[in-house]
């Protein structure tokens, strides 16, 4: 064994479920520089992203280990059980830096253990907060329950990076008193792996995605922060003004806990001669078809406290699509006005129907924005630039 081979660093890369495409792909590119152990929620996302013929990963299915479906008792089951998961991974595993993804329970029991040991902790933080995904009481503690068993102001304090997506998310944990020293950027990556998913595989219906002229594209879980009713009144004067030049698709489901909230209900008969709803789990085999036939995504985010950023703009850059965003900052950094994207002002329906026109009337203005927006993607947000530079943070916490 080479020298070089030697001094390769290990890093157990923990999933948490509803990252798996994230954490799998990550693990893809970061076998480029060292041994990868996965663990994982997901297998299909082992496989899809490619991690699955990396010989540098080794990789372990966490969610056959847990039990199916949702409810109060499942919640607190899958909860013990996660901590003997984790208490078998830790201690029986060799690494030298353990990497979690988002809020991961029982973590935090193990975090004397890890630095006991001076085992390197780096945390990802998808979401700077954790969210309520039901309505009223149940909601707040669904958070509450969150944050006993996560406790993540435990882990900020310990762990020796923290990951965020975007500057102005580094910038408000700064504000928050987070020593900005362990606090690294690293922004979304591409979905280049959807690119070479198998064409036979199930695509979403024809009548769908061949309106004439393209459709404009909304795209992911549906929840009161993401804007709906902000982009449908938009829609409305754009229909009124460039009439039957325009579609707009929805796509996308509640989240868990937010299904009997009714989003569309002032959604009227007329208005769905323009606007069609997949109120529905869009699944990875449709998404290529969906992004590929529409003109631009629209992301209508509206909460003023999100602290999140959104992988749907990589999304729409690795599909050589332009953007429409409000002008949440953690949204916003990724598009370059009137290159990559338009920016207009959060919930100002009438500024988002203006930039719609814009990029529905000029068609080549629309086509070099995305051109430009994949070139800003592989220059940026590729998946080998963001897994060198994760790779350079794990190993300047060795010098």
């Amino acid at each position: 064994m080479s020298t070089s081979e030697e001094k390769r660093l290990k890093v157990l890369l923990i999933d948490s479920d509803g990252f798996s495409d994230y954490t799998c792909y990550l693990a893809r590119g970061l076998a480029k520089y060292l041994d990868v152990i996965l663990y994982s929620f997901s297998e299909r996302s082992y496989n899809i992203t490619g991690a699955a013929k990396e010989n540098r990963i080794k990789f372990s299915y966490i969610k056959k280990r847990l039990p199916k479906g949702y409810s109060t008792l499942r919640g607190i089951i899958r909860i013990i059980l996660m901590f003997f998961i984790l208490l078998h991974m830790l201690i029986r595993t060799k690494y030298d830096i353990v990497h979690i993804q988002d809020y991961l329970p029982t973590f935090f029991i193990f975090i004397p253990f890890l630095k006991l040991r001076k085992k390197r902790i780096c945390w990802t933080m998808h979401d700077l907060e954790i969210f309520e995904l039901a309505n009223g009481i149940e909601g707040k503690l669904q958070v509450e329950f969150l944050r006993l068993v996560c406790q993540p102001t435990i882990v900020i304090k310990y762990a020796d990076k923290i990951f965020v997506h975007a500057e102005s998310l580094k910038e408000y944990l700064i504000l928050k008193n987070v020593n900005q020293n362990k606090i690294e950027v690293i922004k979304f990556f591409d979905y280049q792996y959807l690119l070479k998913l198998d064409k036979n595989l199930k695509q979403v219906e024809s009548n769908i995605l061949s309106p004439e002229g393209g459709y404009i594209l909304f795209i992911g879980n549906i929840a009161p922060w993401k804007g709906i009713d902000t982009l449908i009144n938009a829609a409305r004067i754009v229909r009124n003004k460039i009439e039957d030049k325009f579609t707009l698709v929805i796509a996308g489901t509640p989240y868990e806990g937010l299904r009997n909230s009714r989003f569309f209900d002032k959604v009227n008969q007329e208005d769905y001669k323009f606007i069609k709803i997949l109120d529905r789990y869009i699944i990875q085999s449709e998404i290529p078809s969906l992004v590929t036939n529409s003109k631009f995504l629209v992301l209508p985010y509206n909460y003023l406290f999100q602290h999140s950023a959104s992988g749907v703009i990589t999304l729409a850059y690795t599909f050589s699509k332009p953007v429409i965003v409000s002008n949440l900052p953690s949204l916003a950094e990724y598009v370059e006005e009137g290159k990559t994207g338009l920016i207009y002002d959060v919930n100002n329906c009438v500024q988002l129907a203006n930039c719609i026109i814009e990029l529905i009337e000029n068609d080549e203005k629309c086509f070099q924005m995305g051109q430009n927006a994949y070139q800003k993607l592989i220059n940026e947000m590729s998946l080998d630039v963001c897994s060198h530079n994760t790779h350079n943070v794990y190993t300047r916490l060795y010098k």
